[in-house]
């Protein structure tokens, strides 16, 4: 397999080829755009509003910490051996059980796309003097920020990339000119919230949530699953998190960015410009993820339709409301979510050993694996409903891994978790 065949979208069904991919850089630059974005000071602000700034600066911590453990332990297998998360998905499974995981993931990541184009309106109507932005907008930018994706321009991340110097400039402009002159007085306000600190983590966990367990749509072009570690830390660790502390600073230093956009001066302006630069290039990630998981599990179907969908659909739920509170959308995600990734890793870890994903199950469906997902998602709903948030993070995909590696254990034949002999034709770098 070449690069060209890679770019006319067989990657979307076979690993890519080692002499096909791309190192860390790519990777890299893709993760750390994607997650450099404006959302993440909207929410860091609420966090502080919520939590209070110290508990807020903690909870954003741990919850990237959180999610880069967890994204690290899936992005290791998957920058090892070349798999699209629709792959990874497929291998462990079941080539027809994966196709149920695999749309609740693209239809989840739609929804942030949708969220994001409804933050481009509302952030444009506030600047613009809270002027009535009509859903019809909505479709307006939804079409315009999907189009990149839809047509395969950036079918590889690459318009996200240029996101994370844009959103560094927009950071360093806001520390200088609104921050630093509050800086003694940071600690001033309440350092408590009506929030519990555990929702606040599970707020800054379930950020990113589905792309970490998806992330092998961008880690798949590093040539080792240690570069896939590094890439994932670089976006997490380096990016997502600061930019959650900057929020969190910008709502201890009394700071609202909507009057900021207000002032309609360059500087405002300039400012303005480059957060819905961050929107596309949020959106255009968030679009990839949903196509590229989508084509790979209905491979017949085109490309610009599977992302046209994608995007519609990503809308129409950002005018249901389903984001609208995006605390509650957040720890929702930490439950449904988390424990699809608990099985892969038990799945790599344990079920595979040493043979990674050199071997594929001939099955259509590992019913452990769908079973056990049931009951991780079912474990964890239960503890955000009755624990009110305070430890999702940890239930779902524990719950979920060791209940497949029981049931892997006890019925392996049965249940269609034997691992049979045929090759992936990945190939693999330690």
């Amino acid at each position: 397999m070449n690069d060209q065949v890679v770019r006319d979208g067989v990657d979307t069904i076979w690993p890519i080829p080692l002499s096909a991919r791309r190192g860390l850089i790519h990777p890299a630059f893709a993760w750390s755009g994607f997650t450099s974005a404006f959302a993440s000071i909207v929410i860091g602000a609420r966090l502080q509003g919520d939590l209070g700034t110290l508990d807020a600066v903690l909870a954003a911590i741990l919850g990237c910490w959180l999610l880069f453990i967890y994204s690290a332990a899936i992005g290791f297998a998957a920058g090892r051996w070349g798999l699209n998360s629709q792959l990874m998905l497929s291998a462990v499974f079941g080539r027809a059980g994966a196709i149920l995981p695999g749309v609740l993931l693209a239809g989840l990541v739609a929804g942030w796309f949708g969220f994001h184009i409804m933050l481009t309106t509302t952030v444009l109507s506030e600047a613009f003097g809270n002027v009535d932005i009509s859903p019809l907008w909505l479709f307006v930018f939804g079409v315009l920020f999907a189009t990149p994706v839809a047509t395969g321009f950036s079918r590889g991340f690459g318009v996200t990339a240029i996101a994370f110097p844009a959103m560094i400039l927009f950071a360093a402009v806001i520390a200088v000119r609104y921050i630093a002159p509050s800086f003694g007085t940071l600690l001033d306000g309440p350092l408590g919230g009506r929030l519990s600190f555990g929702t606040g983590v599970c707020v800054a966990f379930g950020m990113f949530v589905v792309s970490a367990t998806m992330t092998g749509d961008i880690v798949r072009y590093c040539r080792t699953g240690s570069q896939a570690i590094h890439a994932m830390a670089i976006g997490f660790i380096f990016s997502n998190l600061p930019f959650l502390i900057l929020g969190v600073l910008i709502g201890a230093a009394d700071v609202r960015l909507d009057e900021i956009f207000a002032r309609h001066d360059p500087l405002s302006l300039a400012l303005l410009a480059l957060v819905v630069l961050s929107h596309w290039t949020t959106c255009d990630a968030c679009l990839a993820n949903a196509s590229v998981t989508l084509k790979s599990a209905f491979p017949r179907v085109r490309w610009g339709i599977i992302a046209s969908s994608a995007a519609l659909f990503g809308v129409v739920l950002a005018l249901a409301g389903a984001m609208d509170d995006v605390f509650a959308w957040a720890t929702f995600l930490t439950a449904v979510v988390t424990p699809i990734g608990g099985i892969l890793i038990a799945d790599y870890y344990v079920v595979r050993t040493h043979i990674g994903f050199s071997r594929a199950r001939n099955v259509g469906f590992n019913a452990a694996a769908l079973i056990a997902l049931v009951f991780g998602v079912a474990a964890a709903l239960v503890a955000r409903a009755f624990l009110m948030d305070e430890v999702t993070p940890l239930i779902g995909a524990p719950a979920a891994g060791l209940f497949y590696l029981a049931l892997a254990a006890l019925a392996p034949d049965t249940l269609g978790a034997w691992l049979g002999r045929d090759s992936l034709g990945a190939e693999a770098v330690d």
